[in-house]
C-alpha cells in the first residue's frame, strides 16, 4: 500500500491511449470497498469515456481542461438526503479511485465541483444527475505522459503526529 501512496500524484497530462476494462474493472471494485458513515454508502459513479462528454465536461471549471485528455473520466456524486456524511464517503471513494489507478500503472488528479455551483449545475444537466444528489469531484483516469518523483522521506514530518494529547 505505500507504494501505491507514494506514487500518487496530481497528473494533468496523459498519453493518448484507452485503459483496459480490467484496469477500469479493478478501479471501479476498490470504490466499492470504501467505507461509508453508518454503511449508508450514499454515493454513485458516472464513468465517462465518449470524447464529446469529456470534453464538455473539461469546459465546467478552469481547472478541468485536462480532462479531456484522460481515457475516462470519474464523476463522483453523493446523495445528500441519504446521508449527511456524502462529502466524507465520496472523499474516501475518490481517494481509493486515485490509489487504485496508481496501482494499475495509470494516474489521477481530483477536480472539485463541490462549492462551484455553476459547474455542477451543468455537469449534472449534462450527465443527467438527480437534483438530489450532488457532484463531489471528477477523477480523471490515464496514463501519465511522464513518471513524477514519488514522495519521500522529506513529506514524513514527524513533528505533526502528536501522541495522546496536542501538547
Amino acid at each position: 500500500m505505500i507504494p501505491a501512496i507514494k506514487k500518487r500524484r496530481s497528473v494533468r497530462q496523459y498519453l493518448d491511449q484507452d485503459i483496459s476494462e480490467e484496469q477500469l474493472k479493478e478501479i471501479l471494485t476498490s470504490a466499492m470497498y470504501a467505507p461509508s458513515a453508518n454503511a449508508i454508502y450514499p454515493w454513485e459513479i458516472v464513468v465517462v469515456r465518449r470524447s464529446e462528454t469529456k470534453e464538455l465536461l473539461s469546459r465546467t471549471t478552469p481547472w478541468s481542461a485536462h480532462a479531456k485528455a484522460a481515457a475516462a473520466v470519474l464523476v463522483v456524486i453523493g446523495n445528500e438526503e441519504e446521508s449527511p456524511d456524502w462529502v466524507e464517503d465520496c472523499s474516501i471513494v475518490a481517494e481509493h479511485i486515485w490509489l487504485a489507478a496508481v496501482d494499475q500503472g495509470l494516474s489521477s488528479c481530483w477536480i472539485q465541483i463541490r462549492g462551484n455551483d455553476n459547474a455542477e449545475k451543468e455537469i449534472k444537466e449534462l450527465l443527467n444527475i438527480p437534483a438530489k444528489c450532488r457532484v463531489l469531484c471528477l477523477m480523471p483516469i490515464g496514463a501519465p505522459t511522464q513518471e513524477l518523483e514519488e514522495h519521500g522521506d522529506k513529506n514524513f514530518i514527524k513533528s505533526r503526529i502528536k501522541n495522546e494529547k496536542y501538547k
